[in-house]
């Protein structure tokens, strides 16, 4: 799911019939994320779960994170440190980063492989606890299972690599005719704070965040890291 100013965007992919994965659901819900009753996203899930369809079994949701709830950067420290304090060091940095405690923030991080055997760079994301916590309580809600949480440029990096004609197929084709490499997927290492923040810099990825198409986008890249 990917997040919008008016709800949520859903997507799921399929490969029947095809080759590669192609989008098989795009749906808008127009719901609040915190909203109990038949207003909110655990219930339009609930009812796409009756429904059948993509749905006739307990969900695993991956969920992007807007830009503005999420902070990032590189962690350079001594290699000859012990690598099992390393997360405890990102923890703390993300929490300084956050103006919060360590226990308050949820984080992800991993080692930059370009690291030079001096000094480690451990290339991080964090964001508040409670806010995962609330897509946690949504998802439980709903009957699905929340299987991972990540920055909606990261999810949408991992769509562009993937996707079939580049970034550009996002302006230049219908978006039912979106297909995804799989083998773009396995061969490539997790997106890095450096990769995303080149890929930004590009004018074709600009110009698709402009785009109604941007949200399903972010949201195919999240479907994809069920593929993984």
């Amino acid at each position: 799911m990917s997040p919008v100013s008016s709800g949520w965007y859903l997507t799921g992919l399929s490969r029947s019939g095809s080759a590669h994965p192609k989008l098989h659901t795009f749906q808008l819900l127009a719901a609040d994320l915190d909203e109990l009753g038949d207003s909110g996203v655990s219930y339009a899930l609930r009812q796409l779960t009756a429904a059948g369809g993509v749905f006739k079994v307990r969900p695993r949701l991956h969920v992007g994170l807007a830009m503005d709830q999420v902070v990032g950067g590189v962690l350079t420290i001594s290699a000859v440190s012990d690598p099992s304090e390393w997360e405890a060091d990102v923890q703390v940095e993300a929490a300084r980063a956050l103006g919060l405690e360590p226990p308050e923030v949820s984080f992800d991080w991993q080692v930059d492989p370009l690291s030079d055997g001096v000094v480690i760079q451990l290339h991080w994301v964090a964001c508040r606890q409670d806010a995962v916590h609330v897509f946690k309580q949504c998802v439980r809600r709903s009957g699905g299972q929340l299987a991972s949480v990540e920055p909606v440029q990261q999810a949408a990096q991992r769509a562009a690599s993937c996707l079939m004609g580049g970034i550009d197929a996002v302006i230049t084709r219908p978006i039912q005719d979106w297909q995804f490499d799989l083998a773009m997927l396995n061969d490539r290492a997790p997106p890095q704070a450096a990769s995303v923040h080149d890929l930004m810099q590009d004018q074709a990825f600009q110009d698709a965040m402009q785009t109604p198409l941007w949200p399903c986008l972010v949201s195919a890249g999240l479907a994809l890291k069920a593929w993984s």
